[in-house]
């Protein structure tokens, strides 16, 4: 027997199965793989590709055998060639893959007019940037669907908790793949956005008169419930920020070799000119920042997790040395600690989660923002560090959402770690006003806090 959906599930499958082209943008947390696997059940789609980050296809899998009411469905965790071959000669009815290859295999299925009856992009708001050729390959060159992947199925869904995850303008590519948008992208800009240039690109603002219209756009194509539209009684989360001192030796001389780059960097926050943020010097400038905090916020959770100031804790980064630093040490110090980069296979990830989940000796889950702050459910901790936070709003959302979900019985604290002296303070300030602009055009609180404070 399947495992039963909550009602509000029950009423989200069946608003998306009515729909041929459509988001389902619920809050992280809330359930939204439940919700799209009963409504393929209730539209009987068979023929389904379902294109994810590749390291949620093992959880979509488990999903599917949790939640279907069909258990003869036969599911296949496309990673190669030969799983699509296998699915293109109907050897199985359901293709999980990630954007990655779909991107590839998105010219195989236009040659051979591959008919689907549904196509799922989970995290759709990898599709936000119509020029990528992910976004091309599966929305098409025009993100209306013509020339794409979802051209070839019947029904078309896009499931994310942050559909707007950077600035407002991200929307464009899931309005104009619902058929409700007839402008281009830079018509789309004009009607609805004030531009001014800068030095690092453009400041984009929505137009004050025109937010009602453009929250009615998404609202009308889209459904979208927080916690407590659901009536979910999730325990409140507290986000702070806490500074170390570390040694910034390496980060002043990076700073001295390129004069003005912390006014660069900022301007380039403020102002969207995210393409800057990429520059190699900037790279090497944040990585130095996160090996700096390693070394003192190491020594300080080790202190928490001896004195019983703390029982379990994830903690989440961006670079490779600097959550490698705190989980060597850990080792070092006899504290059982698992880690989640990119270099970890879909099942070692899930081997981590359920050590995390179930043991009380594992008392640390480190993990990549990338590799996993989607899809995961963290709930065995209720404190949560960002060592090293995104510099976009919905990856730090998506991140706390892995611990402020369905089976959190306590108050969540989480902590943003900053470098005393550097700019982090700044950039944790401008992301919290990215939240604020993001939530006037949803028209919800992007991370349904109780309590925002330090910020």
């Amino acid at each position: 027997m399947p495992t039963p959906l909550f009602p509000y599930q029950e009423v989200g499958a069946s608003w998306l199965s009515g729909r041929v082209r459509g988001g389902l943008h619920d809050e992280m947390g809330i359930g939204k793989t439940a919700t799209t696997i009963r409504a393929l059940d209730i539209t009987g789609a068979t023929r389904c590709m379902i294109i994810v980050p590749a390291m949620l296809r093992g959880n979509w899998v488990r999903e599917f055998r949790m939640f279907s009411n069909r258990p003869n469905l036969r599911i296949c965790q496309g990673a190669n060639i030969h799983d699509f071959v296998a699915w293109q000669r109907s050897r199985f009815d359901i293709l999980i893959t990630s954007y990655e290859l779909a991107t590839k295999w998105a010219p195989h299925m236009q040659e051979h007019g591959e008919f689907l009856d549904a196509v799922v992009m989970d995290e759709s708001h990898f599709l936000k940037n119509p020029d990528t050729a992910r976004a091309r390959a599966i929305l098409g060159p025009n993100s209306d669907g013509v020339g794409g992947v979802v051209g070839w199925a019947e029904r078309s869904w896009q499931l994310t908790g942050t559909p707007i995850p950077n600035d407002p303008i991200d929307i464009f590519t899931f309005l104009k793949f619902t058929g409700c948008m007839p402008l281009n992208i830079t018509e789309f800009r004009r009607r609805y956005f004030t531009s001014r240039p800068t030095a690092y690109g453009f400041k984009q603002s929505c137009r004050p008169e025109m937010i009602s219209e453009l929250q009615a756009l998404v609202g009308n194509n889209s459904l979208r419930r927080t916690k407590r539209d659901v009536g979910m009684q999730l325990p409140p989360i507290f986000l702070t920020a806490l500074s170390v001192d570390g040694d910034t030796s390496s980060v002043r001389h990076m700073m001295a070799e390129h004069p003005n780059l912390e006014e660069a960097i900022v301007e380039a926050l403020e102002h969207g000119g995210l393409s800057f943020i990429d520059a190699q010097h900037v790279a090497t400038l944040r990585r130095l920042i996160g090996e700096a905090k390693a070394i003192p916020y190491a020594r300080m959770l080790l202190s928490d997790l001896r004195s019983g100031q703390t029982d379990k804790r994830v903690v989440f980064g961006i670079h490779r040395a600097a959550l490698g630093y705190v989980h060597k040490f850990l080792l070092r110090n006899k504290i059982d600690a698992v880690l989640v980069n990119g270099d970890v296979s879909d099942r070692l990830r899930g081997e981590a989660v359920d050590r995390f989940q179930s043991e009380d000796k594992c008392r640390v889950f480190l993990g990549n923002i990338q590799a996993a702050g989607t899809g995961l459910t963290l709930t065995a901790a209720h404190e949560i560090d960002l060592l090293e936070s995104s510099w976009t709003p919905a990856g730090n959302a998506q991140a706390l959402m892995r611990v402020h979900r369905i089976g959190q019985a306590h108050n969540v604290y989480a902590r943003l770690i900053t470098l005393s002296g550097s700019f982090d303070e700044v950039v944790n300030k401008i992301v919290a006003r990215k939240v604020r602009d993001i939530a006037e055009i949803e028209g919800a609180d992007m991370l349904d806090m109780d309590a925002v404070v330090d910020l």
